[in-house]
């Protein structure tokens, strides 16, 4: 799993992601003729990246891979077209998504396992719009065989992506587990039970942030505390950490002029060497 981190505001986009990957790899076929799956997790992976033109930034959170190629590498060697207006920048995403599928497609079409059932990643990207003063986020898919993506954060805000529940807790102040026990406890449906949280007058964490002022600095910050914390509290509670490793951050500068910025948290190094 994921701790991925997309910060909003209002002169840039802040991403930061730790570095474990869980991979689901076919080992052969169960009895019954179900794809046997068995998880293998690597602590250095990079979940980061953006074009060759330096246009586009991405996170990858989900299945690191789009096909046998990391998600991260093939977004890297994309040479991302100029866009001159609004509507190009999403139609250069959507070949993107369209080459993403296809290669998806090559390798999981050989295979018995059933179209829908085709892992894939979840990739989050953010762009400047032509015209360098406004930065657009999507969330996009490419699973079971084809793609899907939709504009996030409209405005300045914060999106979680991955396994994110005890950050989600911090910043809205409930635990969207128990929501629809404690709904159902109530005798209440639960969407009113959340929207009547949401309207209380008591604040949560979220509401007092002012993300459109921001200093980019201060956003990094934010989104590698918010990460770290996942990581940490993963670390104390049972079971396998869904997250962990050092934190990687993005940012997509808009001011002087739209730049990517990565600040890794981790670089290659000899393994017999200290860090």
């Amino acid at each position: 799993m994921t701790i991925a981190v997309a910060i909003k505001t209002g002169a840039a986009v802040v991403f930061a992601a730790d570095s474990k990957v869980t991979i689901a790899g076919r080992v052969g076929f169960r009895e019954d003729g179900e794809p046997n799956w068995v998880s293998q997790t690597y602590d250095n992976s990079y979940k980061l990246a953006y074009d060759r033109e330096r246009r586009v930034m991405a996170m990858v959170a989900g299945h690191p891979n789009i096909g046998a190629i990391p998600v991260a590498d093939f977004i890297s060697a994309w040479n991302s077209p100029a866009a001159n207006s609004a509507e190009q920048l999403e139609s250069n995403l959507d070949d993107l998504l369209a080459r993403m599928e296809s290669e998806s497609r090559a390798v999981w079409s050989k295979t018995k396992i059933e179209e829908s059932k085709w892992p894939g990643p979840s990739i989050i990207f953010a762009s400047a719009l032509p015209g360098g003063r406004q930065a657009r986020v999507w969330h996009a898919t490419v699973q079971g065989g084809t793609f899907s993506k939709e504009e996030i954060l409209l405005q300045p805000g914060i999106y979680l992506e991955g396994s994110y529940a005890e950050v989600f807790t911090l910043l809205y102040g409930i635990d969207f587990r128990k929501g629809p026990d404690i709904a159902a406890s109530l005798g209440v449906d639960h969407d009113k039970f959340i929207q009547a949280w949401r309207q209380s007058k008591t604040l949560s964490a979220i509401d007092k942030i002012k993300l459109a002022a921001m200093p980019a600095q201060d956003a990094m910050e934010l989104a590698a505390f918010l990460a770290n914390l996942q990581v940490q509290m993963d670390r104390f509670l049972p079971g396998e950490p869904a997250s962990g490793g050092p934190i990687d951050l993005m940012v997509l500068q808009l001011f002087p002029q739209p730049t990517i910025v990565e600040f890794p948290g981790k670089t290659l190094h000899h393994p017999g060497q200290p860090t």
